[in-house]
């Protein structure tokens, strides 16, 4: 048997006490620094989305034997695919500019759109995400291919 006052097993009210203020001081700071990773992981998240829409137009047109065009929706700045009523919005921190391709008759219409056609090969194009911070994402639609390719916008250090 145990005597009282000999070999106390656990942990006393006062070391308690420290580990809980270390570990809230700990979690004070991390969480601002987490706060900043956000934006910039929202904006990898919207970049991934589009690229998946662009991909999806191109399975569509090359299914339905119909060519599908990609524009930029000029009420709410999101993108809009021609065979459906509800543009994809965009979070409002973001803003979307869709650059047409040589392939697309874009002169004619009065507005920039990237043409995926049934065989599988576009017009081509690009979009540009960007984000609040200046970060953006470049996503470029080869014109012979369809292939849709995503990569980190490059900064015009020129201007």
């Amino acid at each position: 048997m145990c005597t009282v006052g000999t070999d106390s097993r656990g942990f006393t009210l006062l070391e308690l006490l420290v580990v809980l203020v270390v570990a809230s001081l700990a979690m004070g700071l991390v969480g601002p620094a987490f706060q900043r990773l956000l934006p910039g992981l929202q904006l990898e998240t919207e970049g991934r989305k589009v690229a998946a829409l662009l991909r999806h137009a191109r399975s569509q047109a090359i299914l339905s034997g119909a060519p599908v065009a990609v524009s930029q929706d000029a009420e709410t700045g999101g993108l809009r695919l021609s065979y459906r009523e509800q543009p994809y919005r965009l979070p409002a921190h973001l803003t979307l500019s869709l650059e047409g391709g040589p392939g697309g008759d874009s002169e004619q219409t009065g507005s920039a759109h990237i043409l995926f056609y049934p065989q599988g090969d576009s017009s081509g194009g690009s979009l540009s995400l960007e984000g609040e911070e200046g970060r953006g994402q470049l996503i470029e639609v080869d014109w012979l291919s369809g292939r849709v390719l995503r990569s980190a916008a490059k900064a015009d250090d020129d201007e």
